[in-house]
């Protein structure tokens, strides 16, 4: 089986065995589907959840902001684990399932500020490498000669949550916003469950069995002098979305919205994100990787302008489900840049750096001043605050990827010894 090689690439061995190569395509896709309906049973209903439970928009802002910091910590300790003792599945279904307890404890914290957001923050250290793991199995599946279709795969979490969150908002305008964290858990669970089909492995350089200082973190920036500046591009543009993200829904709510709005303009926005993850491959090929995550940022600078111009609920709807543009062409970009800046035996590591700086250290100020701004100055200011910043963002990690945008020969031909986990 490709992931129990001992000294030939994981990432070639699965060419010769197609039966398993087909396989393992088709269960990382289902994975994506259960990770997108997981997802959709809280993301979109979590910031409308604590308003329920009597936290205002600033204080909403601030245990936000605690739940980022909480996984800027958490991160990088599940991705060096991941990269050096447990491989990525095992972390994945560890990270999932502490997730998932995390959700249930948080189900009796009634309306106390206090243990709302100390759950929060546990439930948010918990999830951190998440996305991260899911995105460096999906890769591993492919191979670096496959790369490019990522998107291909990531787009079944967006079909799994624009049916699930669509389905989720009808259910919480009906009966009430309550049965968010239970679903969410119950949904953890069966991905967890799921995720365990794929053996874990871990990478190794050869002849190097253990990172440096700082660990796999440190190892990636000394290998990748480019992931600097890449990531600090990420960073602020970051804080500028993350400023915002949270009080979509709020500002829906504030118009006379409700959680069926919520789920409805959140579902058309995966569904909007489908085809261009689907046609992320050939333009990538045509364009190159870097120039479609800048145009992906573009569109979603477009939906900040937007944001800031609307005066009904249906109005930001309509953004909200354009924004389904911009994240479909700028993430599936930003996985596989990220995968061709940093050397395979760090894949894990520089996948959650990448998510770090995208959506985990932004947050940590963005949802603080973001809240500042939505109850001082309103929302049309801090989304057009937010659309400045966030080109600014763009610009620099776009520099930063110059020459990044395609294969190479030497990220084709890059070895390492692979050995299955204890």
């Amino acid at each position: 089986m490709v992931w129990e090689a001992d000294t030939q690439e994981a990432d070639h061995v699965s060419e010769t065995q197609p039966e398993v190569n087909a396989r393992l395509d088709r269960d990382v896709r289902w994975l994506f589907v259960l990770g997108g309906v997981s997802t959709a049973a809280l993301l979109p209903f979590f910031s409308p959840l604590l308003l329920s439970r009597g936290l205002s928009p600033d204080r909403i802002g601030l245990v936000l902001s605690a739940m980022a910091l909480a996984s800027v910590v958490a991160a990088p300790l599940w991705s060096h684990e991941a990269d050096t003792r447990l491989g990525t599945t095992r972390a994945l279904v560890a990270s999932t399932l502490a997730t998932a307890g995390c959700a249930v404890l948080m189900i009796p914290t009634g309306s106390n500020g206090w243990t709302i957001a100390a759950a929060a923050v546990l439930m948010a250290a918990a999830a951190a490498p998440g996305t991260a793991l899911g995105n460096a199995l999906a890769l591993a599946v492919l191979g670096p000669e496959r790369a490019n279709d990522y998107g291909r795969i990531r787009r079944f979490a967006s079909l799994g949550w624009a049916v699930a969150v669509i389905a989720f908002g009808a259910l919480c305008q009906a009966v009430g916003l309550w049965p968010a964290l239970p679903l969410y858990a119950g949904a953890l669970l069966i991905y967890a469950v799921y995720a365990r089909r794929f053996p874990s492995r871990v990478v190794l350089r050869d002849g190097d069995e253990h990172p440096g200082r700082l660990g796999a973190i440190g190892e990636a920036f000394r290998e990748s002098p480019r992931l600097m500046p890449f990531l600090g591009g990420l960073l602020l543009l970051s804080v500028a979305t993350s400023a915002t993200d949270g009080f979509v829904p709020l500002q829906m709510l504030g118009a006379h919205g409700g959680p069926f709005l919520i789920g409805l303009a959140a579902g058309l926005a995966a569904v909007i994100e489908i085809p261009f993850f689907t046609w992320s491959a050939p333009l990538g090929s045509r364009f190159g990787m870097r120039n479609l995550f800048l145009a992906g940022a573009v569109v979603s600078i477009v939906t900040l302008i937007g944001y800031s111009l609307s005066h009904s609920p249906a109005q930001v709807a309509v953004f909200r489900t354009l924004a389904g543009a911009g994240f479909g062409l700028k993430y599936g970009a930003l996985v596989v840049v990220t995968d061709r800046l940093v050397a395979h035996h760090l894949r894990n590591t520089g996948q959650t750096l990448m998510q770090l700086a995208q959506w985990s250290m932004g947050p940590i100020v963005g949802p603080a001043i973001g809240g500042f701004v939505y109850v001082t100055l309103g929302p049309p200011t801090l989304f057009a605050g937010a659309a400045a910043a966030a080109s600014v963002g763009a610009l620099v990690a776009w520099w930063a990827l110059r020459g990044v945008g395609r294969a190479d020969e030497d990220s084709l031909q890059r070895s390492a010894r692979v050995r299955r986990c204890p």
